[in-house]
């Protein structure tokens, strides 16, 4: 066996091995789905390999593109070089767009993300899917502090409707108190948890008329996917009906208990 087959066959192993390493990368990298450092190693792989191809160019421009006959005339090496600069390219932009999860944030990433959202609204009602509403802050010292719970109440909505769930501890109760103090335009509704898991948090609004969405997947504690849309899109469409269902059947709290969370709240 010739040297050339043996370089052959290496080149070929070198290459199923390498895009296997990229295939299990790349599904690494979508099994994390959150900010990560992953996708830069295929940045890096693409770089390495367009200027292998740029120096190849360079270096053997005579014995690729100016041999003496045309007989010498080295194709498979031409047509490895040409493979060679388009794969790296398109690795690269397929990386940007595909591997690079530009919609993940952590809370405080997001928060000048949100209050923008809110800022770009009508001021008669504003819809939020909340959880346990420890986003806004957990103890009353830190809601005062929190961004986006200071830029709400400055927005003076004539409505704030918030869906979150029925709170279970005296930190969240006092939570509720707190926010039900400052902003006696809200309006509560709970869910259970338990048996409707709503990981998903976000704002919905109106500009001019029309329904706006700001909405943020929990992918873990802390960390969100963000999703800006209305409903004029079938994900945007969902959300809002998803909205109108789940808080037609949630429970509104009495006046006693309201009373109680603010007068937990008060001491």
């Amino acid at each position: 066996m010739s040297l050339a087959n043996i370089t052959t066959i290496l080149l070929a192993g070198t290459s199923l091995s390498v895009g296997a390493i990229l295939g299990a990368l790349r599904s690494k990298i979508f099994a994390i789905k959150g900010q990560s450092k992953l996708h830069y190693f295929f940045y890096g792989f693409s770089g390495f390999v367009l200027l292998i191809s740029i120096y190849c160019v360079i270096t053997y421009w005579n014995h690729f593109f100016n041999p003496p006959t045309v007989e010498k005339t080295n194709w498979f090496s031409i047509s490895v070089l040409i493979a060679a600069i388009i794969s790296s390219v398109a690795l690269y932009f397929f990386t940007k767009k595909h591997l690079v999860f530009k919609d993940i944030y952590t809370t405080k990433e997001l928060d000048p993300i949100v209050n923008k959202f809110t800022s770009n609204a009508d001021k008669s009602e504003i819809k939020l899917f909340g959880g346990d509403l420890s986003f806004l802050g957990n103890s009353p010292g830190e809601i005062d502090i929190n961004d986006q719970y200071t830029h709400l109440r400055s927005m003076a909505f004539t409505k704030v409707s918030i869906l979150c769930e029925t709170p279970g501890t005296q930190i969240q109760r006092m939570r509720y108190g707190k926010i039900l103090y400052d902003m006696q335009e809200i309006e509560l509704r709970f869910y259970n948890p338990d048996k409707a898991d709503l990981r998903v948090r976000g704002r919905l609004t109106k500009l001019n008329g029309s329904d706006r969405l700001l909405m943020y997947n929990k992918i873990r504690s802390g960390v969100y996917e963000a999703i800006h849309t209305d409903t004029s899109s079938s994900k945007g469409a969902l959300y809002n009906n998803i909205w109108e269902l789940v808080w037609d059947l949630a429970r509104r709290p009495n006046k006693e208990e309201i009373d109680s969370y603010i007068g937990l709240y008060m001491g």
